[in-house]
């Protein structure tokens, strides 16, 4: 069925959004204020999906997108959106979430965005049709709503280095089965994975992977693959499971390292950092700037900081190194899950000779309790989307005088922001920040204090 709608308004998704007959209608690419043909399809309980058949009338807000490939490439959703309304789209999604919580009193920061080009890191989706070789082989994003995968062969939001690998990463596709690519630029070094390969490589496909790397200039080069069977009992319910992967370094030519705040710490394979160096000097400075940290400063004791979701330190070791700096002595203890990214940030902390400590332990299973936060002045916590909403409760029942919360989703921040508040913490302020440039995706950081400090 087909029909003429006025868009209202921008939704989470960038979707523009009409009504009709009371119920909503959400049209990809549509602005408000246009007026459109369009074809009614999915329906849904939270509204009717339809597709843009034509645009009527032009809005005031739209923008020529800077990407050949907008519109069929699921990866961007947002380029069509002049800057004022991107910005004002972008804050809204969190101030939406934070109302859904009951959070309407919260004072929001300017939008800090990523430019374009500046993405370091980003997952590649690979297609090849059976029996077919090279033009076959198709690498790039997912079409929004769809498995089908739009063949790129440049990206606007990619550093040009990691640009630069997409057509060789094709043409590799094409001699060896995979089914995803991850790129990561480290502050020193590119790093890949290759996922999905059917069995472990031979050695004719391990010498080509080193070849590879060699001739385009790629530090590390790492391959997932299935781990072996075992036999026994329950090996057949086992083959009917997915089979666990096995991530293998296949040729490392140099080191691959990140640096934060002058301290360099070794790059474990597919370890995380954030996407952009923009949005992660952002994130540092305003939880050092958020914290205060040299209010809490008494007499001759550190200041004590749990950073909790820690990865390799990307912040814990901002904070102490500014503190350093600074001559005020600065504790910092992290806590984080993956064993070869704690052992990376122990070891550089040993390095710098900073006081820094690292633990593994799994947050969503053992967070922190209330008599172990009792230890620190302030709190870090940067939680996968998942958020933290145990880690949260013990938090809200603390006595920990301040918390800077990092997060990638603003629905599950703002659950467990709720929690804070209800245990008596006062949200300062929050500060967006966009690294998933044109994505629906935004991020954040905001500091909380208890009533009275």
């Amino acid at each position: 069925m087909q029909c003429e709608l006025t868009i209202e308004a921008l939704g989470t998704g960038s979707d523009g959004v009409a009504r009709r007959d009371g119920v909503k209608l959400f049209v990809p690419g549509a602005l408000p204020g246009e007026r459109v043909r369009v074809e009614l399809r999915r329906v849904a309980p939270s509204g009717t999906q339809a597709r843009l058949l034509e645009r009527l009338t032009d809005s005031q807000y739209r923008a020529a997108p800077p990407c050949e490939y907008f519109g069929d490439c699921g990866g961007c959703v947002a380029q069509h959106i002049a800057a004022g309304l991107y910005g004002e789209w972008k804050i809204g999604v969190i101030r939406d979430a934070l109302a859904h919580r009951g959070l309407t009193e919260v004072a929001m920061a300017p939008l800090i965005t990523s430019p374009p080009a500046s993405r370091r890191r980003a997952r590649f989706a690979v297609a090849r049709r059976q029996g077919r070789r090279d033009s076959a082989v198709t690498l790039g994003f997912r079409r929004r709503g769809s498995d089908e995968i739009v063949a790129i062969e440049s990206c606007a939001v990619l550093l040009p280095a990691l640009e630069a690998l997409l057509k060789p990463l094709r043409d590799l596709a094409a001699e060896i089965g995979m089914t995803e690519i991850s790129l990561t630029q480290a502050h020193q070094g590119i790093d890949v994975i290759l996922h999905g390969l059917d069995a472990p490589p031979t050695l004719a496909v391990r010498e080509m992977l080193a070849a590879f790397a060699h001739a385009h200039g790629i530090q590390r080069l790492s391959a997932e693959s299935p781990a072996p069977e075992r036999g026994g009992k329950g090996a057949g319910k086992r083959k009917r499971r997915q089979r666990a992967t096995v991530l293998e370094t296949i040729v490392q030519p140099s080191a691959v390292r990140a640096c934060f705040a002058g301290v360099w710490v070794d790059f474990p394979p597919g370890a995380f950092l954030q996407p952009t160096a923009a949005g992660e000097t952002a994130i540092q400075r305003l939880v050092c700037d958020g914290l205060a940290l040299k209010e809490l400063a008494t007499g001759k004791r550190a200041v004590r900081i749990a950073d909790l979701y820690a990865g390799l330190g990307g912040i814990g070791f901002a904070l102490a190194s500014d503190g350093a700096a600074g001559k005020t002595r600065r504790q910092v203890a992290m806590f984080e899950g993956s064993a070869a990214m704690v052992g990376a940030a122990r070891a550089a902390a040993r390095q710098a000779g900073l006081l820094v400590t690292a633990e593994e332990r799994d947050l969503a299973r053992r967070p922190l309790s209330v008599a172990e936060l009792k230890a620190y002045d302030a709190v870090i916590f940067d939680p996968p989307r998942a958020g933290a909403r145990e880690q949260a409760e013990a938090l809200a029942a603390s006595g920990v005088a301040r918390i800077a919360a990092v997060s990638c989703n603003a629905a599950s921040f703002a659950r467990d922001a709720r929690i804070l508040t209800e245990g008596g913490y006062r949200m300062q302020v929050l500060t967006p920040v966009d690294q998933f440039l044109w994505s629906s995706h935004v991020e954040l950081v905001a500091i909380f204090r208890r009533d009275g400090d």
